[in-house]
């Protein structure tokens, strides 16, 4: 089990992901490293102990966002809490793109392996309020996120800015429409 960051580590690494995150918003996912440090005020050398590189930052982003939407999606009681779910995941997607990317062109499956359980676990309880009330499909599972978090996502790979949002709420409606329940 990891030992629990100290208070100042925690605040150290939490502005290099929140520098990150902005920084792969505003530049793309290849934008320069020294840009996050500089953006964090922290050194190059706290940015490489914290995060051996691009992709580790990039994944420890996408971790942060999707323990974000577990958080807020967590006592969903609703009966659209699943789609509303999925609307709040495309809405970071369309933030960032470049992330997109990072999961995509991973190095190992491997790495992946903890981003994609914890995307299980964030959608587990807003799929069981929506299938409970009967809006989403009787046989989706949370395994099936990897699939509708990929269709999400690929719409928006390599999207000129001006359509991004267009091709975003277009892909967001199929998606809604294939996880509804058909009369």
């Amino acid at each position: 089990m990891d030992k629990p960051l100290r208070k100042d580590a925690a605040l150290r690494r939490s502005a290099i992901l929140d520098a990150a995150r902005a920084v792969f918003a505003e530049e793309g996912i290849d934008a320069p490293l020294d840009r996050i440090a500089e953006r964090a005020g922290v050194g190059r050398a706290t940015l490489y102990r914290n995060f051996p590189g691009r992709t580790e930052i990039a994944l420890a982003v996408l971790m942060d966002d999707v323990a974000d939407l577990g958080a807020r999606f967590e006592d969903a009681d609703h009966d659209e809490a699943f789609i509303d779910f999925l609307t709040a995941l495309s809405e970071r997607l369309v933030r960032n793109t470049a992330l997109g990317g990072v999961v995509r062109a991973a190095p190992s499956n491997e790495l992946l392996t903890p981003l994609r359980a914890a995307m299980r676990q964030a959608c587990a309880g807003p799929i069981k309020v929506s299938q409970a009330a009967g809006v989403i499909r009787p046989d989706l599972t949370s395994a099936d996120m990897r699939v509708l978090s990929a269709m999400l996502g690929a719409g928006l790979h390599q999207a000129a800015p001006r359509e991004r949002n267009a091709i975003a709420r277009r892909t967001l409606e199929l998606v809604i429409d294939a996880v509804r329940t058909r009369p």
